[in-house]
């Protein structure tokens, strides 16, 4: 017998996890496809309670096919969700079958940093499913090599557009009816999920011009992609107010309690003044966020783990019109000292050697 488990937070389901499965069926002639919800993702972030997902997972998976069932072994255990349990309690109860592992392709890129990847290659087959990017023949050969792995690959349509990117339009009021199950949007929208951001995002439309805000929603999305549970909404927040200030009148200053310094270039306006907006108008307390705000064009030395994430993710969102890929590989340190070199050199061809102190500073810190 031949088993396939497809696990995910699901948070939500999207129509790319949909074509997997009915991919994954027919490709590896599976006897058995159980779609496994995540109870409690170890690392990921997830704004939904276990069961509200278990019950998306139903809407978009129920009747796909007659050998496919949603099992939430995962959901009703205690503790964290790790992979490599999961496995062996589908061993267990099926010593016999042979088993795959449907996962992404971005998870086989990172799938040394797996809870156990040893065992788990040892369980199950790795089935993976490419994503818009193909794998290195370096990644596949690393896995098996280092692993002892089995893997194959199903050619699946994959829509570029993740879980976060469809929680995050959600939040912008965006219209995902093209990405997520119609079930699944309806429920979505008749239970008011993903709004957590929603006024504060509204009310900041008010604020920005049209491209201004949906460079903000780039921002938000880049941000997202270095964030973790632990800081998830001070990344989301401080990236959705970092350009808060952007269009605000220097006849409206005073009313910020703001007074602009003779020698801060007008670029840089916007930074400081936004932390008093974000404070004043949208009501963050926040220090770490305020800084996160204020410092995201100049950088200061010594700089916060937040502040390094804002800073990258407004220099590298998606739709910035130079190449970003060189600025986006290795650790975030490093991405943000790649950034800030970039900045720099951009500034001086730009503007010369003219600049802020604090920038000077920052530049002097990181670039000994």
């Amino acid at each position: 017998m031949k088993i396939g488990l497809f696990g995910g937070t699901f948070n939500p389901p999207h129509n790319t996890h949909v074509n997997i499965v009915k991919q994954a069926l027919k490709q590896l002639e599976l006897d058995k496809l159980l779609i496994v919800p995540n109870g409690t993702p170890p690392h990921k972030f997830s704004d939904l309670d276990k069961l509200t997902r278990l019950k998306l997972t139903h809407i978009a998976f129920d009747g796909i096919a007659t050998n496919a069932e949603i099992w939430d072994y995962e959901i009703v255990k205690d503790g964290a969700s790790y992979t490599v349990e999961t496995l062996r309690e589908a061993k267990r109860i099926n010593p016999q079958a042979e088993l795959y592992l449907i996962i992404g392709g971005d998870s086989l890129i990172d799938f040394n940093k797996w809870y156990r990847p040893d065992e788990i290659a040892s369980l199950a087959t790795l089935a993976v499913a490419e994503r818009s990017s193909k794998i290195s023949a370096d990644v596949i050969d690393e896995v098996k090599n280092r692993y002892n792995a089995k893997a194959v690959f199903l050619d699946v349509d994959i829509n570029d557009v993740s879980s976060s990117e469809i929680r995050l339009r959600y939040q912008f009021g965006k219209d995902n009816s093209a990405v997520v199950p119609c079930s699944v949007d309806a429920y979505i929208k008749e239970n008011g999920l993903y709004l957590q951001y929603r006024a504060m995002a509204t009310k900041l439309k008010t604020y920005l011009k049209p491209e201004r805000y949906e460079h903000t929603f780039y921002v938000i999305k880049r941000g997202l992609e270095f964030a973790n549970k632990d800081n998830y909404n001070k990344v989301f927040t401080a990236c959705l107010l970092h350009d808060c200030a952007k269009y605000i009148s220097e006849k409206d200053y005073a009313k910020y309690g703001f007074v602009k310094p003779d020698n801060m270039p007008e670029p840089v306006v916007h930074s400081f003044l936004g932390a008093l907006v974000a404070e004043r108008d949208f009501g963050i307390n926040d220090c770490e966020i305020l800084d996160a705000i204020k410092y995201h064009t100049t950088g200061r030395p010594n700089m916060t783990e937040l502040e390094k994430i804002v800073y990258i993710a407004d220099k590298t969102e998606q739709t910035r019109p130079y190449p970003l890929e060189h600025l986006l590989s290795g650790p975030l340190d490093e991405i943000f000292v790649k950034c800030l070199a970039e900045a720099n050199e951009y500034r001086m061809q730009a503007h010369g050697d003219a600049d802020f102190p604090l920038t000077d500073e920052t530049l002097a810190f990181y670039l000994k």
